[in-house]
């Protein structure tokens, strides 16, 4: 790949780590490092046309990362090139890149990132503006059809930053610290505006209060800005009440904004909040709000994949039973999540490929049975029980060799839910191969599960296997307990059919009293359900 395509691939994954994943400095360091060293190589003019974006009149290619988001960037702030000096400084590289990547000034011609440009003295790098008599696109976008060459380079803004810096500064004027500076300790390097400190221009309640009224695209723009920035330090300090109200109060006002151009300066300001710093303050409130769940909720389906992450590692971090099912639920309104969910299967932590496995049965995902099957391989148990029990959800033909197998799983605990999943899904193909697995079982509390799950099918070989489970046995050497006879008087109370209804009674004067009593228990309930005729209880 050509320098000057390698230097755009570069920029546009950094303004895309900028926009969309503002907190990891790591990887936008070492953007910022391959940028500063292809520059090295000569000066880069990067250029948008009606068929992309290229640099040098090179095509820079649509797929490699960040392309897309710098070209809808370029189109938001009205630019048609953005051109980098040969050895353009570090600090000048990233200030534009987060210039470019900051909220668009609709319909100012680009005069908006100029001011910025100039405010932090970028002198290398220089923006050219979009043609003012250029035919509008349909999407109110114009795109540039000349190469950089024929780029009317009038447009580009004068530079008295660089102008100003040739003179020599009046004696009687002192130096002015940054922010947290003192003197002789300014921060020095190539990675020095990292750390720089934004201030919100007014408190949380006031931005709020003007942003509810607020029609102007500029005055818009600046107020998401300082609640963007409030958000992130009220994250930061687990003030969730504070994070949730904001995000909550942009997404009500973007409800009621009409001007498609006023809503994508939203879209813009909703997609630097999506990062999981400020989305796990908001998942952690969903179990503590109930009556604002379904607003909180709706934050998390915003945010897409990302809302998808944060639940599911909240999901495997709760212990409470009524906090899990509540992220439960929500994952389980956010049909967009089954594409992670499956992509976590593969996690190398198995509490993580777990609770995606029974996630993924709880929707029923049927695009999950292959992984699912996969997973069936994972080294821990635990894992590969929730596979297998969200397998058993599907009722797919894989699912069906999962059931099998799990009615012949070593763990006992993988048997009883295998038959709890026979007998939930009421196939009536697995019948057979349940008494089969019944008629092998030694554990006695799996075999019960087994004959509760046989009255559940309800079907007649179910129904006679259970009646010949709950008789007493004749002889001098009998092999039935009495539990195991209980627990098939409990699978003919499943089955309601007329045979077990029949059974069931008769049962009621059996020799031992155990059986007689759950016999007429049984069938008093039933009764009182209104599922057995009146002459059922002898």
């Amino acid at each position: 790949m050509d320098v000057p395509v390698t230097f755009a691939c570069h920029f546009g994954r950094l303004v895309s780590l900028i926009l969309r994943k503002p907190d990891s400095i790591d990887e936008q360091k070492a953007e910022l490092r391959a940028l500063v060293t292809t520059s090295k190589s000569g000066p880069a003019n990067l250029a948008l046309r009606g068929d992309g974006l290229h640099a040098n009149d090179m095509a820079v290619p649509t797929q490699s990362p960040g392309a897309s988001d710098l070209i809808g960037q370029f189109q938001a702030h009205g630019l048609a090139a953005i051109l980098f000096d040969m050895d353009a400084l570090p600090a000048d590289l990233l200030a534009v890149a987060r210039i470019v990547a900051g909220m668009p000034v609709l319909g100012d011609g680009g005069s908006a990132v100029e001011a910025k440009r100039l405010a932090v003295g970028a002198t290398t790098v220089r923006f050219a503006a979009r043609s003012r008599h250029a035919e509008p696109m349909p999407d109110a976008v114009t795109r540039l059809s000349t190469s950089v060459a024929e780029i009317d380079f009038g447009d580009v803004y004068d530079d008295p930053i660089a102008e100003a810096k040739l003179r020599e500064t009046p004696r009687h004027v002192h130096a002015v610290m940054p922010p947290g500076e003192k003197s002789g300790e300014r921060r020095t390097g190539l990675f020095a505006q990292f750390a720089a400190v934004r201030a919100p221009s007014a408190p949380c309640d006031q931005l709020l209060a003007s942003l509810d009224i607020a029609v102007d695209g500029d005055e818009l723009a600046d107020l998401l800005d300082g609640l963007i920035v409030l958000a992130e330090q009220a994250a930061r300090g687990g003030k969730a009440a504070v994070v949730s109200e904001i995000l909550l109060r942009i997404g009500r006002r973007e409800g009621r904004i009409e001007l498609a151009e006023h809503r994508r300066i939203f879209s813009l300001a909703l997609k630097q909040l999506a990062k999981p710093s400020i989305l796990r303050t908001v998942a952690m409130q969903l179990p503590r709000e109930p009556q604002r769940r379904d607003e909180l909720a709706s934050i998390m389906v915003r945010a897409g994949d990302d809302g998808v992450d944060v639940l599911v590692e909240q999901l495997a971090a709760v212990s409470s039973t009524g906090d899990r099912r509540v992220y439960f639920e929500v994952l389980r309104e956010m049909k967009a999540g089954v594409p992670a969910l499956v992509h976590m299967l593969s996690d190398a932590r198995w509490f993580v490929a777990r609770t995606a496995a029974e996630l993924l049965g709880e929707m029923q995902a049927p695009q999950a049975e292959l992984p699912l099957t996969e997973m069936l391989k994972h080294h821990d148990d635990r894992a590969r029980r929730a596979a297998s029990m969200a397998l058993m959800r599907l009722g797919t033909p894989r699912a069906m060799m999962a059931i099998d197998g799990g009615l012949k799983h070593d763990a006992a605990q993988t048997r009883i839910e295998a038959a709890a999943a026979i007998g939930a899904r009421k196939d009536l193909r697995t019948a057979a191969t349940l008494i089969r697995a019944l008629d092998s079982e030694k554990d006695d509390e799996v075999r019960a599960a087994f004959l509760l799950s046989l009255g559940k099918l309800k079907t007649a070989d179910a129904v006679q296997r259970l009646v010949q489970a709950a008789d007493a046995e004749r002889g001098l050497f009998k092999k039935k307990t009495t539990a195991f006879r209980v627990a098939a008087v409990h699978g003919l109370g499943e089955a309601r059919t007329p045979a077990a209804l029949e059974a069931l009674g008769a049962l009621q004067s059996d020799k031992e009293q155990e059986v007689r009593d759950a016999a007429g228990h049984t069938l008093g309930r039933i009764a009182r359900a209104g599922g057995a005729p009146s002459t059922a209880a002898r």
